[in-house]
């Protein structure tokens, strides 16, 4: 009986912390540091697509690049919308295999293992978005890309001392 409880529970627990972090507002480990979706797929001296675009005057894309760019990544948010609307569904079914009366563990694991693969497919279409991305850029626009970056983070470190500051103040 006890050993029932403890795989019932270690089943429960590995599907909830899937479907924790399958969810699209998870941030996951590093997130205090800045770091955001991609956690360690995201490359440091690289933006996202999304942001690419909202920069490109300083970065210096020309107008092929801007479509090109645009097009790569209105199609992969298509498909990220679908399978991520598989990988809900995939959790559901688990939750429903969780409640059942009688626990089907293999079919759990199952469908553990699949949310798991389904996930890496998830970081996999990113990184490979990003890879694509980066080879429509020159090596200038890397450069300022990289730039960007650490002007950006080094903001980020300036303001948050000063919010330190101002926390210390009013304790004060």
């Amino acid at each position: 009986m006890k050993n029932k409880l403890l795989a019932v529970s270690i089943v429960l627990f590995l599907s909830a912390a899937l479907f924790i972090t399958a969810q699209a507002d998870f941030r996951g480990p590093g997130s205090e540091r800045g770091q955001r979706r991609g956690g360690f797929l995201a490359d440091r001296d690289f933006l996202p697509p999304r942001l690419l675009l909202q920069a490109k005057d300083k970065i210096g894309l020309n107008t092929d690049q801007e479509k090109k760019i645009g097009a790569m990544l209105e199609a992969h948010e298509q498909w990220a919308v679908k399978f991520g609307a598989e990988m809900k569904l995939k959790a559901l079914k688990l939750r429903t295999v969780m409640t059942a009366e009688k626990t089907d563990f293999a079919k759990a694991e199952a469908l553990i293992r699949e949310q798991a693969g389904m996930q890496a497919d998830m970081q996999i279409a990113r990184l490979r978005l990003q890879k694509d991305v980066r080879a429509l850029l020159t090596p200038e626009q890397t450069a300022k890309i990289a730039e960007l970056k650490k002007d950006f983070r080094s903001r980020g470190r300036d303001h948050k001392s000063q919010r330190s500051e101002r926390r210390r103040d009013r304790r004060d």
